[in-house]
């Protein structure tokens, strides 16, 4: 089967592999060739994922092509918009962020969303709200943290085209109730997406539906798996 597959250079130090026909499938490696080796164990994993929850997949990989069709090199820029060694991430615009999304793509991508959202509140459901709340050594968050930064991401995402009018009186405390009010707004905001053919640049980068897609289900996917090395290293 032939993967169209991007690469996005130097995001956290690291390349990053986006398999572009199957949003929230992607691989990490600290260079391209890496992130390339791992991108078809990805795939398969993402298939078996697929095929665990519907009796109707939309995936099935066999004699794996991957043909990479376009990359970047993320950068940063200041608030006036000069390039820098620190500041604001410029993150991956792809030649394949230009296409509108199709029914049967916006449809598969809320089922994705959905099961990623199910996986994570049944994970987190499991730990205490001691493990919830406690500061590891050398991160950022604790896992209530990272519950807040996925729900705040996705909101972000979503203003990046202005789709979205939360602000910030509208957010609940509560980290389940944070992902469970912007669950609410995907689910109603994505299906406006069909055919829409707009680009916005905001901040200096580059926005469509496409991308906002790519990275929503991107995002939520990479730090479940990030919750759970941090539930299993304590």
């Amino acid at each position: 089967m032939h993967i169209r597959v991007a690469l996005e250079k130097g995001i956290e130090n690291r390349t990053l592999a986006w398999a572009l026909d199957y949003p929230g499938c992607f691989a990490y490696g600290e260079a391209d060739a890496e992130a390339l080796l791992r991108l078809p164990h990805a795939l398969l994993k993402h298939d078996i994922w697929i095929k665990d929850h519907t009796d109707s997949p939309w995936t099935d990989f066999t004699d794996l092509d991957l043909n990479v069709v376009d990359t970047w090199q993320t950068y940063y820029i200041d608030d006036n918009y000069n390039l820098t060694s620190q500041g604001k991430e410029i993150n991956a615009w792809f030649n394949d962020d230009w296409r509108p999304l199709s029914k049967d793509e916006i449809e598969q991508g809320l089922l994705i969303f959905r099961w990623q959202r199910e996986e994570l509140l049944a994970g987190v459901g499991t730990l205490s709200k001691k493990l919830l709340e406690r500061q590891l050594p050398n991160q950022r968050w604790n896992i209530y943290g990272i519950m807040k930064h996925i729900a705040n991401a996705e909101n972000w995402y979503l203003d990046r085209l202005a789709y979205t009018t939360l602000s910030r009186k509208d957010i609940p405390t509560s980290p389940i109730e944070h992902l469970e009010l912007t669950q609410a707004v995907i689910e109603r905001i994505f299906l406006k997406f069909e055919n829409e053919d707009r680009v916005f640049g905001k901040d200096g980068e580059f926005w469509s539906c496409r991308k906002i897609l790519r990275r929503t289900l991107w995002h939520q996917r990479d730090h479940i798996e990030h919750i759970k090395q941090l539930a299993l290293g304590t």
